[in-house]
């Protein structure tokens, strides 16, 4: 049977002497933080209230994307407004151009391909079936020979037995 005790050890390892120094420094610059905010709190008491209702008042939560956007109207000057209004319109127009001179690249290739290629293969195919033909008439008077040149012998009529 196995009995489990528990090892207790006396001695503070490093480790729990870094950990108490740190947990003293947390503890410290908690108070210290605590003892700035109420002394924030003190002096800003009448002007906290009215600070937090303006930020409550201008947030919506029903505010769409594009109603944001249009905000921007006012926060962005028109000089940059314009320049990027021009930057995304020369964007456009350029993908536009690179679609439609593609497209009608396209267009042409398939075309050419279409009109050259198709005739051509066709005319490949029948040579090749010519061509086969003509290996089986070869065949075919090869084998006509060959029948026509084999020696015939006599077949022994009964009479002249």
């Amino acid at each position: 049977m196995v009995e489990i005790t528990e090892i207790i050890e006396d001695q503070n390892t490093q480790d729990d002497v870094v950990a108490d120094v740190l947990a003293e420094a947390v503890a410290e610059t908690v108070a210290k933080a605590e003892e700035e905010e109420e002394e924030d709190d003190d002096e800003g008491e009448a002007y906290a209230s009215d600070d937090e209702d303006s930020d409550y008042d201008d947030f919506d939560e029903n505010e769409t994307l594009f109603e944001r956007i249009v905000a921007l109207k006012d926060i962005v000057p028109p000089k940059q407004r314009n320049a990027v209004c021009n930057a995304f319109s020369t964007t456009v127009n350029i993908a536009k151009s690179i679609f439609s001179k593609g497209g009608s690249l396209t267009w042409t290739i398939a075309t050419s391909a279409l009109l050259l290629g198709v005739p051509l293969s066709l005319t490949i195919l029948a040579e090749q079936q010519l061509i086969e033909m003509e290996k089986t008439f070869d065949l075919q008077s090869n084998a006509n020979d060959l029948l026509g040149s084999a020696p015939q012998q006599p077949v022994p009529s009964p009479a002249a037995q």
